[in-house]
């Protein structure tokens, strides 16, 4: 689907996966000869041409924090395949070109404000919406969701019994003003003791333990739970983890 691959494109530039240059170029080979598509990207062209691009505090924080990880290699056996291959990946990344915050922000505020890049997004349903934004895992800018939104897309999780995309959605709003009972609420419901785990490891700041053990009363989840107590340990008070399992 066009809508798709457009906002898959934009996605990668408003998560810095890649910079603006990168963006046009994969945008302008997608074939697509609507007119709005044509518009859009040749507005979005002047706007990566005229805002200037030079090496902010951002750009030298990147890069500064590419060559620590790099500097951390130093020590470690170069000969191991896996390691050599994430050292190459720094050291490209090192060489790649950042857009600076001025013009990050000025292209990124044209595309949400774009009557054309919002109809691409409208036209998803809830199940393409959910696999769009459940492809990344901790992106650092999801699109932007309304409570109601948000427990719609869960909706959707459930009817599907799709478990990891649920916590990846859930994962994905960690930082924002979303309540993720729901998610948890299911993991508990079909006594998923895996992704219960996953789950609060990931988000424990949103959510409420104590509730949680007041819900879980199955044996075999709390059993189940109980394998995994190492990590629980780490994630809960011992009081909350005595409470759990002496019931």
């Amino acid at each position: 689907m066009k809508s798709i691959e457009l906002l898959n494109i934009c996605y990668k530039f408003f998560n810095q996966y890649i910079n603006a240059k990168q963006m046009i170029e994969l945008l302008d080979k997608l074939d697509n000869d609507d007119k709005e598509f044509k518009d859009f990207l040749s507005v979005l062209k002047e706007k990566e041409k005229n805002v200037p691009n030079k090496e902010d505090e951002l750009v030298k924080a990147k890069k500064n924090n590419i060559q620590d990880l790099l500097d951390r290699f130093r020590n470690v056996d170069l000969d191991d395949e896996l390691i050599g291959k994430q050292i190459k990946n720094l050291k490209d990344e090192l060489k790649r070109e950042y857009d600076c915050y001025e013009r990050w922000f000025a292209i990124v505020d044209f595309i949400n404000s774009n009557d054309y890049f919002n109809k691409c997004f409208d036209s998803l349903n809830k199940s393409e919406l959910l696999e769009f934004i459940t492809q990344y895992i901790k992106a650092p800018f999801p699109p932007q969701l309304t409570q109601e939104e948000f427990d719609s897309l869960v909706k959707e999780g459930i009817s599907k019994d799709d478990r990891e995309s649920l916590w990846r959605l859930a994962f994905n709003y960690d930082n924002y003003e979303i309540n993720l009972d729901k998610v948890l609420d299911y993991f508990i419901e079909v006594k998923d003791a895996y992704y219960i785990v996953e789950l609060i490891s990931a988000v424990r700041e949103k959510v409420n333990i104590d509730a949680m053990i007041d819900k879980i009363t199955d044996k075999k989840l709390i059993d189940d739970l109980k394998e995994r107590e190492d990590i629980i340990k780490g994630i809960i008070t011992e009081e909350q983890f005595n409470r759990l399992f002496n019931k």
